[in-house]
């Protein structure tokens, strides 16, 4: 066969290049047709990113508390690990079994922050809190929470915080 010449597609070919196109136009309109909130895998519908989401949001966190009442978010790996979502659930459970449980998560969170040092050296209580916030406004910049619901605090352990003569 020359070079620079065409060959007609056999039926064949047009038929099995018209059924691969029809199979592939319909896995990718197939999640259109399920109820709403299906996914699954290989064909996922997001449905997270695919409903209205409310602009007020609680969201669980636990924080260091200057002397001056300045509170900063206590790092995940001082609540569980070093993964935020494991940190977060980490909380939420332990306010869900009560104030006991929350406390003692408190206090080992405290011990961490006094042996830790850094961003929160000045830390002298931790607080573990729920903040309700306006989702749009908070990444416009505005952080302040609309309001805040403090499930329990425990002070930084001060025999820690002291620092050795050099």
């Amino acid at each position: 066969m020359a070079s620079g010449t065409s060959q007609r597609p056999t039926a064949r070919t047009r038929w099995h290049a018209y059924a691969t196109s029809a199979l592939l136009l319909g896995a990718a309109a197939y999640p259109a047709f399920l109820p709403p909130g299906a996914d699954g895998f290989p064909l996922s519908t997001y449905p997270m990113f695919a409903r209205a989401r409310p602009e007020r949001v609680e969201v669980i966190s636990a924080l260091a508390v200057d002397a001056d009442g300045k509170g900063r978010a206590v790092p995940p790996s001082y609540v569980a690990n070093a993964e935020a979502m494991q940190a977060l659930q980490t909380l939420r459970k332990s306010v869900r079994a009560g104030r006991k449980s929350a406390r003692a998560l408190c206090q080992r969170i405290a011990h961490k922050v006094a042996t830790g040092g850094g961003e929160l050296a000045a830390a002298r209580r931790v607080e573990i809190v729920t903040d309700r916030i306006d989702s749009v406004r908070y990444l416009q910049g505005e952080t302040a929470p609309l309001a805040r619901k403090v499930h329990v605090r425990c002070d930084v352990p001060s025999a820690v915080l002291e620092v050795a003569p050099p």
